[in-house]
């Protein structure tokens, strides 16, 4: 028993190495059976079977007689080819309705792989996949018909240079400056404070999209301008405090927070109410080239430039089509918001509201 001393300490559930399968071929070849072989190396008897089984070949005497023998580089040739096919199987296999699933939520409803992957998982689909594990899908091109290029997230974009800003306090006495603005509006756990810009369509062009987005839930307001004047702004904020009430409006909004565009200069006409004699809300006015102090507004922004590409004329999009985008976005499950739709996340804080 000699033989097994080469091999320290014990290997017990591990592969075979290709010292032990030297010690098998010399004690094979000297007659020891496959028994003490296995004692030797510390080893199952079946795994030594096994092993002489796979590492057998044919080999001819010097009397050119044929014997079958085991020899320890053939072994180790079958272990490596083997070890190439190491891994487990493609949870999508032959499931051509999972792979249809997912490629009509990625390309048909514009769902991202996130949220396609927490779909299946509610719906305890069989065959479902992680997040991680659809993104290596796509990778690998095994979801037909999609591609990095359909995702919206994991397009190429521009890069843009970054500019060192000199800030100033204030720039104007009747504006509020986003230093100004109560802490409690930073860290999202207040429900009432919104973020406020313009989506504008090509130069030249006078139609726009107004687009509040509440910061907590992600609410997205979106009304359609004749053109990207305050007036125009003003009109449309008050066309929201109708629908909702002088009451209920002072409560929904808190806070907006605009960038310094023109449009959003005119601090009376958006900050006190059209329907009564007193301020609506509080308007916080962010760094000049800071946008991503209003990081949920230009997000949202983003999301509806799916729908309207940049240079589109927004004059050709209907009511309609506006309010289907703004029904699409504020019903999309988010992952920051732990998959729930902004629609849902609202309505919980409007029946805090009221209760």
């Amino acid at each position: 028993m000699e033989q097994g001393k080469c091999i320290e300490g014990s290997r017990k559930g591990k592969h075979l190495v290709k010292e032990e399968r030297a010690v098998i071929e010399r004690m094979s070849r000297t007659g020891y059976p496959v028994r003490d072989i296995a004692e030797s190396l510390g080893r199952h008897q079946r795994t030594i079977e096994r092993e002489v089984f796979r590492g057998s070949v044919e080999h001819k005497d010097c009397e050119l007689r044929t014997k079958i023998v085991y020899n320890s580089d053939r072994g180790q040739d079958v272990h490596d080819l083997n070890a190439t096919a190491k891994g487990s199987a493609l949870k999508l296999g032959a499931n051509h309705d999972l792979v249809a699933y997912i490629r009509i939520r990625i390309m048909e409803h514009k769902e991202s792989p996130a949220v396609v992957a927490f779909r299946m998982k509610e719906d305890d689909m069989p065959g479902s996949v992680c997040t991680k594990t659809l993104y290596n899908y796509i990778d690998q091109g095994l979801i037909a018909g999609v591609s990095n290029e359909s995702l919206w997230e994991k397009r190429k974009r521009r890069k843009r240079a970054r500019h060192t800003i000199r800030r100033s306090r204030k720039t104007h006495t009747r504006r509020q400056s986003i230093e100004d603005r109560p802490a409690q509006v930073e860290d999202r756990k207040e429900f009432g404070h919104w973020e406020i810009d313009l989506v504008v369509g090509p130069t030249g062009s006078k139609a726009s999209l107004l687009t509040l987005v509440e910061r907590k839930t992600r609410k997205l307001i979106i009304r359609k301008l004749s053109d990207k004047t305050n007036d125009s702004v003003s009109r449309a904020i008050d066309s929201i405090e109708r629908d909702w009430g002088v009451g209920t409006f002072r409560q929904l909004f808190l806070s907006i927070t605009a960038d310094n565009g023109s449009e959003f200069l005119d601090v009376d006409s958006l900050q006190n109410s059209a329907l009564a004699d007193q301020k609506r809300t509080s308007l916080f006015y962010a760094h000049p080239y800071s946008s991503w102090e209003r990081g949920t507004n230009e997000n949202s922004n983003r999301i509806i430039r799916r729908f309207i590409a940049k240079g589109r004329e927004i004059e050709k999009f209907s009511s309609g089509n506006i309010s289907n985008i703004e029904y699409w976005i504020n019903n999309y499950p988010r992952k920051i918001i732990a998959f729930e739709s902004p629609q849902e996340c609202f309505d919980k804080e409007i029946c805090k509201l009221v209760a």
